[in-house]
């Protein structure tokens, strides 16, 4: 019976422990923001609840959401919490899904076509390529302002050690066209150098992309990006790039950071040509007939 008793007492203990913990972080009724950004299980939630003071102990919050079912239901999203909420509380909260904002994806690669018909086309290569938390309320002004300040930070990231003579608009083309013709940062790191090889010797840049751009433009298709034709390459636009030497007029899609940091820290050689093999691999070459023999080899 002595260990009975003690057990028992073990065990209210506990309760005690449990429910404080259960209980609100403090009497404060002002409400914090707090977002659940989208893949976050509930373990990093858990971590982040406490380190913001919302909750008393992040294991505790992960019981009681276990205890309710909910800790597979956590959404993401944007929440109003405030520290007098209980753990159990706020589990339900995040369950529910946040009213406040939604999520704006954009997706690497895509025109503004592709993406809206809201933004205005001269946007195009300025619209960063993230998933954005907008509020409900905002207007397109204020949303593109959001797409700004971020565009505007990933690019002076990309800069960094930076030694590239290009101007800032003629980097985005690049990092345009890059986003369209390679997968890899090294790919595009080796396809930025060969494209300013062929500047260099105002040699045309000979991208399908661009003329991809060009067509699409004109159609305005309900697939975008489809293979070039033979009639295509005849398409007369400044963004023909078979024609016409140099860089394009503008951007021709939304690149992301790889791409921006691609153009800015390419990678030097003698190489003038390069094709993407049946291999799903990179081939250099520094004169036509290597190139041709590439194409032999890894296309035929």
């Amino acid at each position: 019976m002595k260990y009975l008793g003690a057990f028992v007492l073990v065990l209210i203990l506990l309760f005690i422990f449990f429910n404080f913990l259960s209980s609100p972080f403090s009497t404060d009724t002002t409400e914090k923001d707090f977002v659940v950004n989208q893949g976050e299980g509930a373990g990093l939630i858990a971590t982040r609840l406490a380190k913001n003071k919302l909750i008393r102990n992040n294991y505790v919050f992960l019981i009681n959401s276990h205890l309710l079912g909910l800790n597979n239901n956590l959404k993401a999203g944007s929440f109003k919490l405030s520290p007098s909420m209980s753990s159990s509380e706020i589990a339900v909260k995040l369950s529910t899904g946040g009213n406040q904002d939604y999520w704006l994806k954009i997706i690497e690669g895509q025109r503004i076509a592709e993406l809206t018909e809201q933004f205005d086309i001269t946007l195009e290569g300025y619209i960063f390529p993230d998933s954005y938390l907008i509020p409900r309320d905002y207007t397109q002004n204020q949303i593109l302002s959001v797409i700004k300040k971020n565009f505007d930070k990933k690019f002076a990231q990309a800069k960094l050690d930076s030694s590239s003579s290009l101007t800032d608009s003629q980097i985005i083309i690049l990092a345009s066209i890059l986003e369209r013709e390679a997968r890899t940062l090294d790919s595009k790191q080796h396809i930025a150098g060969i494209l300013l090889n062929r500047l260099s010797i105002n040699m045309a840049l000979q991208i399908d992309a661009t003329i991809q751009y060009a067509r699409d433009s004109r159609i305005k298709p309900k697939v975008y990006w489809t293979p070039v034709t033979s009639a295509d390459l005849e398409i007369k636009s400044l963004y023909n790039t078979y024609h016409n030497p140099g860089l394009p007029p503008g951007p021709i899609c939304n690149p992301g950071f790889d791409s921006l940091y691609a153009a800015l820290h390419p990678i030097e050689s003698d190489y003038v040509y390069y094709i993407t093999g049946h291999d799903n691999q990179m081939h250099y070459a520094k004169t036509f007939a290597e190139h041709t023999a590439n194409i032999a080899k890894y296309l035929k």
